[in-house]
């Protein structure tokens, strides 16, 4: 059965598109020439561009970054970084605007780009300079110019601008931490003068009631109750030896004078009772017999008892013309011929005056005991407070005495470290390579200029030959023969391959020719076809 024309769909790819790896390889095969043509135009192309383009020449300097010669255990150092620690920053701080425009204003390297901006000429310098680290300790600072000797010149200050800058930078770390240490030592030398200070004011304030005078305290508060239990023993007996001797005196004015006992004692307000007798003047004797008159007879034994008392005064002030002052217990005034007749009450009255002034000085002592021992008290109690306000500022003290210990020693350490920087500042960083003016330009490369054009021909070719081969409307495969004829195909043909004629003889006879092999494909559709 034939299929018409109408039966076949459009095919879903241009007839002439290459799709198989066949396809592709006929391709190559067919049109090998344009590729060939391709990269001989890139090889040219490209030698052509080397010429053309501008050369550049490329300056290196290759800086050391040396180890510390004294170890850090015998030198402090005051800086914040090591130098070998800088080499992750390196390239921010070579190429930093202050560092550029200090190398335009001091070199003047492109007077040429009079009128381009300065920040123009900034970059354009940053994107020239190439720096890479080699190893741990060193760095490689690149810079590439038209110019071979300007490309030297400017690699040359980078390099050393960085190195006086950076060992600048590590004089004024060290410079700054002396400042700030002297700063900090004026102010922790003042502050603990001032805490000293308060210290003395409260030491001379509370002066006995330190902490380390409470057992003086206690020792002085036991012996002062210890005195003002003697005292208070004292005092007992001494008012018990005056009691017994007014017992004793009163008994032996009884033996003196019988009727004195039931005159009152009259050398203060008048008392009516009869057994409280004792030594009155003249006048107050006459003064309590008029009182008695009011009341009593002149029969009366206390009436005839006064009296008897007034006569007796009266014939001792006509014995003796000085007045009679009343006697006191203290120093009783009697007259010669009473004294001689009672010399017992004398003596007991004098003991008793006696008495009376130890009593009176025993109380005197007491008071002054107790006195000191309040005052002692008040010290023993009042210790605590003193001893809570004397540790905060001990406390404080200390904290501002070590800290100000811990700034005397770094400030000899940054004194020596300000030594040892300046002996040794330029051993820091050294260019182990100074910079060359360089003999050949490292741009254009002819030879990466040669593999870069024969690569851009060879694509240039193959592409070509790709677009001609869509562009050809011949008939080059069986895909393309079917989608073109409405009718099957019955059969193909290879492609012949001519062989070679051997060599033979005169009389030989030719060989038939040999008829070609089928695929098996091909004979299926042979027979499908017949």
């Amino acid at each position: 059965m034939t299929r018409k024309p109408t039966d076949f769909a459009e095919p879903a790819f241009p007839i002439n598109l290459p799709q198989t790896p066949e396809e592709y390889l006929d391709i190559l095969r067919f049109r090998w020439y344009w590729i060939v043509i391709g990269v001989v135009l890139g090889a040219l192309g490209s030698q052509i561009a080397v010429r053309r383009v501008p050369e550049r020449f490329t300056s290196n300097t290759v800086v050391l970054v040396e180890s510390d010669k004294i170890p850090r255990n015998f030198i402090p150092q005051m800086t914040v970084q090591r130098p070998a620690d800088r080499l992750a920053t390196v390239h921010e701080e070579i190429l930093a605007r202050p560092r550029i425009e200090r190398i335009l204003e001091e070199l003047d390297p492109y007077p040429e780009l009079l009128d381009v901006p300065r920040a123009d000429i900034i970059e354009m310098i940053r994107g020239r300079t190439l720096i890479t680290r080699r190893g741990r300790d060193a760095f490689i600072l690149k810079y590439e110019d038209t110019n071979p000797e300007r490309a030297q010149l400017m690699a040359t200050r980078l390099a050393s601008l960085f190195i006086e800058e950076t060992s600048g930078d590590r004089r004024r770390q060290i410079q700054g931490a002396n400042e700030f240490i002297d700063s900090q030592l004026e102010q922790t030398k003042a502050e603990l003068r001032q805490v000293e200070a308060s210290l003395s004011a409260i030491k001379n304030r509370y002066m006995g009631m330190l902490p380390n005078q409470l057992e003086a305290n206690l020792a002085t508060l036991q012996r002062l109750q210890l005195e003002q239990q003697s005292i208070s023993d004292e005092s007992r007996g001494a008012k018990d030896r005056k009691s017994l001797l007014e017992r004793q005196r009163a008994l032996q004015a009884q033996m003196n004078e019988p009727e004195a006992q039931l005159i009152p004692d009259l050398s203060g307000p008048l008392s009516s009772d009869p057994t409280s007798a004792g030594p009155s003047t003249l006048a107050q004797l006459s003064a309590y017999l008029d009182q008695l008159r009011t009341r009593y007879t002149e029969e009366h034994p206390e009436v005839r008892t006064v009296l008897a008392r007034i006569a007796r005064l009266e014939r001792q002030q006509a014995a003796n013309p000085e007045p009679v002052e009343a006697p006191s217990p203290e120093q009783p005034v009697e007259s010669a011929s009473t004294i001689s007749e009672d010399i017992m009450l004398a003596d007991l009255t004098a003991q008793i005056a006696f008495v009376r002034r130890d009593i009176e000085e025993l109380d005197s002592r007491a008071d002054l005991v107790r006195q000191d021992i309040a005052r002692y008290q008040a010290r023993v109690e009042k210790i605590p407070e003193v001893q809570n306000e004397l540790q905060a500022l001990e406390r404080e003290y200390g904290l501002i005495s070590q800290y100000y210990s811990q700034l005397r020693g770094r400030k000899l350490q940054a004194a020596t470290a300000d030594d040892v920087e300046k002996r040794w500042n330029q051993e820091q960083f050294k260019i182990l390579d100074p910079a060359q003016v360089p003999e050949k330009a490292s741009y254009p490369n002819p030879m990466l200029f040669l593999l870069i054009g024969t690569a851009l021909g060879l694509g240039a070719g193959l592409a070509l030959s790709f677009l001609l081969e869509i562009l050809d409307a011949s008939v080059k495969s069986r895909r393309q023969l079917e989608a073109l004829v409405p009718y099957p195909i019955v059969l193909t043909l290879p492609k012949l391959k001519t062989p070679k004629k051997p060599r033979r003889r005169k009389d030989a006879e030719p060989a038939p020719p040999t008829p070609p092999k089928m695929s098996k494909t091909e004979e299926e559709e042979l027979s499908a076809a017949s």
